[in-house]
């Protein structure tokens, strides 16, 4: 019975997540305690993404370099949302961000994101940990291509949250992302 109780409370927590009671995100990412012991080796493929200052785990001299197999190592989430960029919802799935974060053992509360072509903005952890943010690998189903603004782009769960609907938390929405620097 008390099992029962703790499953159905778990529920509720989880649902919770979203202002919508047809919230479009789904995946295993929703608990972030078993990404915290994943260890990365260094890249055999490309790297996708750099992470650097305030972290615990490296792979190379102080920065943490992730490919595609590694952040495919991580839970994957899909966010059904429209975009101010593609036509209609899409199905963003990737990692969330703040997984990402619990696995390189960062505690920083701020985050540059830097692009291919330098552009840089800032993503509060407030952020992160509030809503679903992933750093989207596919777009329905398909890998995406720098022309389709991949290899990684910041995706927000815009059309689950009524608030993110603001020009400031679009401006975070970096795509071909590099790197990642955490700072306080």
């Amino acid at each position: 019975m008390i099992n029962k109780i703790i499953i159905t409370l778990l529920t509720f927590t989880l649902l919770g997540c979203s202002d919508d009671p047809n919230s479009q995100v789904t995946g295993s990412g929703h608990n972030n305690s078993n990404v915290s012991t994943i260890e990365f080796a260094a890249p055999t493929n490309d790297t996708l993404l750099t992470i650097t200052g305030a972290i615990t785990q490296l792979n190379s001299k102080n920065e943490l370099h992730l490919d595609r197999n590694a952040l495919l190592q991580l839970p994957q989430v899909t966010v059904s949302t429209t975009t101010l960029w593609t036509d209609g919802k899409s199905e963003f799935s990737g990692p969330l961000l703040r997984d990402i974060l619990s696995a390189a053992g960062s505690s920083a509360q701020q985050i540059s994101a830097i692009a291919a072509n330098e552009y840089a903005v800032e993503i509060p952890v407030d952020d992160v940990q509030q809503y679903q943010i992933i750093l989207a690998l596919e777009k329905d189903g398909k890998i995406l291509s720098i022309r389709e603004k991949g290899p990684l782009w910041v995706i927000y769960p815009w059309s689950d949250h009524q608030e993110l609907r603001q020009d400031k938390f679009y401006s975070r929405s970096i795509w071909q992302l590099k790197r990642i620097d955490l700072h306080d």
